[in-house]
């Protein structure tokens, strides 16, 4: 219920006039709740308006009684304005002036300055017989018991009937065109549609051009940052310790010949000779032979070698010695190790690059939201240069892990998702059976085009989901089935109409078979099926 100022105010006929509260009735009040309203009003003088969409209650003068009753009791003048003439009637017979305009009744309020008292119906009166009928005596109780019941004439019977009928029937009519009324909702079917649409996107482009599918984007860059390591891939050899042992020195003189330490001695077999050097003096006898102990002057298992592969002597004193080694010189060791190979620092390259692009999807996704609508295709990303490079070690340099600190600028072209949205919704419409009508539409973006698709500089998928229902005219259902009985309007429309289940038809008061006649007391509500997420 709303309470607010009138309009009426300064009039030519009638001056300045006082303030003028105006009451609305909704369709959840009744009589005590307006009471209750004329109770707290604080004006003299209230203008109570009764709107048509108003169908329950206000249908007994009592209704209308108690609120003269409440404004008398609060010496307000009051007026109503009712829409529905059917109620006027009602209301004027509990005394209230009521009015089929708002202006009517503040016309009214304008020239009274108090209510009218109220005035109780005179009780209705016998009907007075017609001229036909004979006047009833009551017979004398001397000959009550042997007065013959004379029965009325048989003409007059049918008259009365046929009147009586007459009367039923006008009164049938006027109820089955003015009081039922009824709703039905109908579902009509409804069809998945589904269409996966390349969209073009051109830089260069200002507007969209929906004939092509070709859509504008904006550029954005930014630097980002990333660190990666990778197994070594190259294989080397690493040598450990130098091979030793002995070797017999034989006297070629008769006398004594002394081989001082760090004599070198060596192999003569081979293309690269492996020398040795003694690592202690010796003194040889005259024509004798004495062992001392030599070792390699290189690591690595090359300094060992079989018996008898050591053979000359470095220096002059290999004139008056002869060397040999009567038992293998070893105790050489060579590991395979990892070693950096130009393969690992390609591996690095693109895992620090992924890990990059990653970022930089994230990264630009957040600026493109920064304008609203706005979002930034994974495959729009591209490399425009290396700010940055950064090997943990050189190619051949033993590591078993390579790592990569990689700084790279990444620009993404930023699109509208509502035309990209446009141009699929498009397609999904070429594609829409004929009598329906789109009532649903979702969209997914998918990936990168391989092949050129459309003028663009790129393009990208888009997935459309669309759900289409049957086109259904509420004036031809109205044309359809008014003055219908119920059962027979059910299998119409369930006949004429595409259904995705049979109707729902609700008619008040519960009792009435019949769908009303007159179209503006049949309210239809077409529910189409919605999309489920």
């Amino acid at each position: 219920m709303q309470t607010r100022p009138s309009r009426l105010g300064k009039s030519q006929s009638y001056g300045i006039l006082p303030a003028v509260k105006t009451i609305t009735i909704k369709p959840t009040d009744d009589r005590y709740t307006v009471r209750e309203a004329l109770f707290r009003v604080d004006d003299d003088r209230v203008l109570v308006t009764l709107p048509w969409d108003v169908e329950i209650g206000w249908s007994q003068p009592f209704d209308f009684e108690i609120q003269r009753r409440a404004a008398e009791h609060r010496h307000i003048e009051m007026a109503w304005v009712i829409e529905d003439p059917d109620r006027r009637p009602v209301a004027r017979l509990s005394g209230l002036p009521v009015f089929g305009s708002a202006e009517a009744a503040e016309a009214y309020l304008a020239r009274h300055d108090r209510l009218p008292p109220f005035k109780a119906q005179p009780k209705p009166q016998q009907p007075k017989l017609p001229w036909y009928a004979a006047t009833p005596r009551r017979p004398k109780i001397a000959d009550h018991r042997s007065a013959a019941h004379k029965p009325p004439p048989l003409w007059l019977l049918l008259i009365e009937g046929v009147l009586l009928i007459a009367v039923l029937g006008i009164v049938g009519v006027a109820f089955a065109l003015s009081v039922p009324s009824a709703k039905i909702t109908l579902q009509p079917v409804s069809v998945n549609l589904n269409r996966i649409v390349p969209i073009s996107v051109d830089p260069t482009l200002e507007a969209l051009d929906m004939v092509n599918g070709v859509i504008p984007s904006q550029r954005i860059g930014e630097e980002f940052e990333s660190y990666a390591e990778v197994v070594t891939s190259g294989r080397g050899q690493s040598f450990s310790g130098r091979a030793a042992g002995r070797v017999l020195f034989s006297n070629l003189l008769g006398q004594e010949y002394v081989v001082p330490a760090g004599t070198v001695v060596r192999t003569s077999a081979g293309s690269y000779p492996v020398r040795y050097e003694t690592t202690q003096s010796v003194t040889l006898p005259a024509f004798g032979q004495m062992e001392t102990r030599v070792e390699a002057l290189v690591e690595g298992p090359r300094g060992n070698v079989d018996a008898y592969q050591i053979n000359f002597i470095e220096g002059v004193i290999g004139i008056a010695v002869r060397v040999t080694n009567p038992g293998p010189i070893a105790g050489a060791r060579s590991d395979a190790i990892r070693v950096v190979a130009d393969e690992d620092r390609e591996r690095a390259w693109d895992l620090a690059a992924q890990q990059i692009m990653a970022k930089a999807h994230n990264g630009l996704q957040e600026i493109a939201a920064t304008q609203p609508g706005r979002f930034l295709p994974q495959q729009s990303l591209t490399i425009q240069a290396a700010p940055r490079t950064a090997y943990t070690h050189v190619v051949g340099e033993q590591t078993d892990i390579l790592g990569l600190s990689l700084r790279l600028l990444v620009t993404g072209e930023s699109i509208t998702a509502r035309e990209a949205q446009a141009v699929a919704y498009g397609h999904l419409l070429a594609q829409l059976p004929q009598g329906y009508t789109l009532t649903d539409a979702q969209f997914g973006y998918g990936e990168a085009a391989e092949e050129d698709i459309g003028p663009g500089q790129f393009a990208f998928f888009v997935t459309a989901y669309g759900y289409a229902s049957a086109e259904i005219d509420p004036q031809e259902v109205q044309e359809l089935v008014r003055g219908m009985r119920i059962e027979e309007a059910d299998l119409r429309l369930q006949q004429e109409f595409p259904l995705a289940r049979p109707p729902t038809i609700s008619v008040s008061p519960a009792w009435f078979p019949y769908l009303p006649f007159l179209p503006i007391r049949t309210q239809i509500e077409v529910v189409p099926q919605r999309m489920s997420p």
